[in-house]
């Protein structure tokens, strides 16, 4: 597909524009968060159990709670 070149401007610009705020981003993360390594001594939750599903004639009736 041809662009015209008033298309190929505005690309042009966008693409210079998406580089320019990519490169003034920091390198190292907020200086406001904690360290990684206190972030990854906290314990892992664990994994919850697995439940039998009740037949429908054994579920409680919930209509009235």
């Amino acid at each position: 597909m041809i662009m015209t070149r008033k298309q190929q401007l505005v690309t042009a610009f966008l693409a210079v524009l998406i580089v320019a705020s990519v490169m003034s981003m920091p390198r190292t993360p907020d200086a406001q968060r904690e360290p990684a390594k206190t972030r990854a001594t906290e314990t892992v939750a664990a994994a919850p159990t697995v439940t039998v599903e009740l037949n429908h004639e054994q579920e409680k009736d919930r209509t009235y709670n």
